[in-house]
């Protein structure tokens, strides 16, 4: 009987009905056998017609197996019993197909579509964890000092204090017996209550003191912030407010989904998701002056204008208080006063010296002054680009990769001059550093320096922006106090007369600042591309969207989420011009793109 066949006879069986039927694998667990139950479920026969292939099997996908298609591609999941059987019910083969149609309508409005589109992008981008800049829960972005609740039992109790250095506010007197320092306010991170401060944290002075080489200085507070003497500011917004036993942790840790430090590195893959949600193009992803973020996340933003000396930042409620944003565009999962949802908010407005203005053009060489700042350029100026990423050809490498699909791989059996001090033009790296180097030149005016103490103390330097990331020339030499990051780095890095830094030794003499020359140079070119001296990632950014590699980009990856594949551009070069142009055609929306794929050949056959 048939049970005595061996086991090859089986699985040559099983072979010939597969390859009868392209496209359906039955009983495997990507395609289960239909409910049906037909021995020929997924497949269709032909209809007689006058075709010289007439006789073969048809490969198109059977609703049933459409339905699952599409619901894996557009929400991760299969469809649900209950779907399957509304599939059934709605008549002939016509109308299944048409229920086919309507489900991925349906799909697209839904909210698991935007966390579909969320997903994908966080595993494109694969942005990594800001890194901790000492032991945990140190890293850096906040720039906000950690309060503490004072225990049951002080003479405080319940009152806010600095969480270390100082031990006696909760005790209501000071060392010589006079009362502490106490404000009630209006809290950032509680609009409509009230809190009470205590201690140096309460101290509400324009003029404070910090200690230098053990020698007290005085100090504007508006300018150090949360430092020395001085307090958390107005609503306590140089500071945060940490409900935790173990301080620190709360915004630190990657599974709190609402901890900075996660939704730092979650903001581009949400701004992609946040596009794709309310039909934006995708250019904005990297041309546009917005991004989206909650209020936690807003704040970090705003301590980096603050750092910079925007001091105007301190009387601005519009990032924290629900009655000036609910207006804000946001996801489909919160409501838009939620200070928890990813809202959209305009870059410049938080951090100043993240420009509005979209053609910036300033050159050190010839220019004197300070430059104004690097233009707002989507996911590439965010804090978790730039944190997570610490040096400029990284970041450069990783954004060619990500949004370019520039594959950065090194040559087989090829002669190279002999290496110096130019990567880019010198010894077997410059395969790479030609093309790398070109881009990280756009990446040079954002490095941090120093370490995290709960939340505050490293610094994020923006060199030669603003009027406070300045330093006397001897920084140059690696003088101390300039020995090290990231002062060591640029003087080691960015050497002048190099690919990244074309300026001339004599022009980096008159102005030391004149190595962070961020634009690309006329007689450099970037995919082909010749940049326009728009200054920053902004300037990378036109570049690469001008040599059509972003929407190739984009595109590829929006193909592989859909149809379960990439597209070969050496291969399918004409394929991948058809999708481009349907997909420029459609204002680079991706709603209607995946729609639109969801409605191809190929889908419908499975391929």
């Amino acid at each position: 009987g048939p049970a005595l066949l061996p086991r090859s006879v089986w699985c040559a069986l099983a072979l010939i009905v597969w390859t009868g039927c392209t496209g359906v694998v039955g009983g495997s667990p990507d395609s289960p056998v239909e409910p049906s139950g037909s021995p020929d479920a997924g497949c269709e026969e032909p209809t007689a017609s006058g075709d010289p292939d007439a006789g073969e099997k048809n490969d198109l996908l059977a609703p049933s197996r459409l339905l699952r298609r599409a619901s894996l591609a557009l929400r991760g999941t299969p469809p649900t019993d209950e779907e399957f059987t509304a599939l059934e019910a709605a008549g002939d083969d016509i109308a299944q197909r048409a229920f086919v149609d309507a489900f991925v309508d349906q799909t697209l409005g839904q909210p698991t579509f935007y966390r579909t589109m969320f997903e994908q992008a966080r595993d494109w981008f694969n942005i990594p964890l800001t890194p901790r800049t000492a032991d945990a829960p140190e890293y850096g972005v906040q720039q906000q000092r950690a309060l503490q609740q004072c225990a049951a039992g002080k003479a405080k109790a319940g009152a806010w204090k600095y969480f270390r250095g100082d031990d006696l506010a909760c005790d209501g007197v000071k060392t010589d017996g006079t009362p502490v320092e106490e404000t009630a306010l209006e809290p950032w991170w509680a609009p409509g209550t009230t809190v009470t401060l205590v201690g140096v944290a309460a101290n509400t002075a324009t003029q404070g003191t910090i200690s230098v080489s053990g020698h007290p200085v005085a100090v504007t507070c508006a300018a150090v912030g949360p430092e020395g003497t001085c307090g958390c500011g107005p609503n306590a917004v140089r500071c945060h407010a940490d409900f935790q036993q173990y301080v620190g942790f709360e915004n630190y840790l990657h599974y709190n989904e609402h901890g900075q430090r996660r939704l730092v590195s979650e903001e581009p893959a949400r701004l992609f998701a946040h596009l794709a949600w309310h039909d934006r193009p995708v250019t904005d992803l990297i041309l546009g002056t917005y991004s989206v973020a909650p209020t936690n996340l807003q704040a970090a933003y705003v301590m980096q204008g603050l750092a910079g000396g925007a001091a105007a930042l301190l009387d601005d409620d519009s990032w924290w208080r629900p009655s000036r944003f609910s207006g804000a565009a946001v996801d489909p999962e919160h409501a838009p006063s939620d200070p928890l949802a990813w809202r959209e908010y305009q870059v410049p407005a938080r951090n100043p010296f993240l420009l509005a203005e979209r053609e910036y053009r300033f050159d050190p060489r010839t220019q004197a002054g300070p430059s104004r700042g690097i233009p707002a350029a989507g996911m590439l100026t965010s804090m978790g680009f730039l944190t997570g990423y610490p040096r400029e050809r990284v970041r450069g490498a990783r954004a060619l990769e990500t949004l370019a699909c520039e594959v950065l791989s090194p040559p087989l059996g090829q002669k190279f001059n002999e290496y110096r001090r130019d990567p880019g033009t010198e010894g077997p790296c410059q395969h790479c550093h030609s093309r790398l180097d070109p881009a990280a030149i756009h990446f040079k005016r954002f490095a941090k320096a120093g370490s995290a103490f709960e939340g505050y103390g490293a610094k994020y330097l923006m060199p030669g922006v603003g009027t406070e990331w300045h330093w006397p020339e001897r920084w140059r030499t690696g003088a101390y106090p300039y020995g090290g990051d990231p002062f060591s780095h640029w003087n080691r890095w960015y050497a002048p007369d190099t690919k990244m830094t074309p300026v001339t030794e004599a022009q980096a003499q008159l102005n030391p600042e004149a190595i962070f020359l961020d634009f690309l140079p006329p007689e450099q070119t970037l995919l082909g591309q010749q940049g326009d001296g728009t200054v920053g990632p902004l300037g990378f950014a036109k570049l690469i969207v001008a040599a059509g590699a972003f929407d190739r980009c984009v595109v590829r990856h929006l193909h592989a989420q859909v149809l379960g594949r990439d597209i070969d551009p050496a291969r399918e070069a004409g394929y991948l011009d058809e999708q481009v142009a349907r997909f420029l055609a459609g204002g680079r929306k991706v709603r209607p793109f995946v729609k639109s794929l969801t409605q191809s050949n190929l889908f419908r056959r499975g391929r």
